[in-house]
């Protein structure tokens, strides 16, 4: 038996006695799972509105390039590690979960508030991952903010330490190519960082407060 699969199985075996984060977990997933499906109906509501199309000083210095097939393997290849690593942390994964429906609740308000189309000349971002999840549909108008920019900050954020620099030149690479296909205005990358730091840092004090016996090496 590996360390790593001993390491996990003990972990469960802990976090598992707890039952309230039993319910919590599972109820969590639970909400992930609305949270998308909401999101997906929303995106139908955002496609059909008017928006706003404004000049963006650094897109209009260069012509898009076709980054879609990197984008998708930079960010499900960084999902795929984060959940792999995070599987000997229950609490860490739950964490991740919480952020990410929060993330996703503030990108709905958001959009809905700040209507926007995209910047002139953008080539459209396919990601069929989120089109087999939704209508089918190609979304064009999911603007304010990026949303894979803030995905890979979160991954950056709860990934262990060994992997941070990793990650951090992945999301400073999906957000430099979001920019180069001219899916995303300048603001839509710059702002993503902040509100997933603000969405991760609010469910962990949640955690500290609600789990004060647990260890909270044991959520990162």
């Amino acid at each position: 038996m590996s360390k790593y699969y001993k390491m996990i199985r003990d972990n469960w075996r802990t976090a598992l006695t707890n039952r309230y984060f039993v319910i919590e977990f599972i109820l969590s997933i639970l909400l992930l799972i609305l949270t998308v499906m909401i999101f997906s109906k929303f995106t139908d509501f955002v496609e059909l509105r008017n928006g706003i199309q404004f000049k963006d000083p650094f897109l209009e210095t260069f012509k898009a390039f076709d980054l879609t097939e990197f984008i998708f393997v930079m960010i499900y290849g960084a999902i795929l590690i984060t959940v792999f690593t995070l599987l000997s942390s229950p609490y860490g994964l739950m964490i991740l979960f919480e952020s990410y429906v929060l993330i996703v609740l503030i990108r709905l308000v958001m959009m809905f508030f700040l209507p926007l189309v995209p910047p002139e000349g953008t080539i459209v971002l396919r990601d069929p991952v989120v089109e087999l999840f939704g209508n089918g549909k190609v979304l064009l108008n999911d603007l304010f903010f990026s949303g894979h920019t803030a995905t890979m900050f979160l991954l950056l954020l709860v990934a262990p330490k060994k992997l941070k620099f990793l990650f951090l030149m992945g999301t400073i690479i999906v957000a430099l190519s979001v920019l180069l296909q001219k899916v995303h205005y300048t603001v839509d990358v710059l702002v993503a960082p902040f509100i997933s730091y603000t969405c991760y840092t609010l469910v962990l004090r949640y955690f500290r407060f609600r789990y004060k016996n647990v260890n909270s090496d044991l959520a990162i």
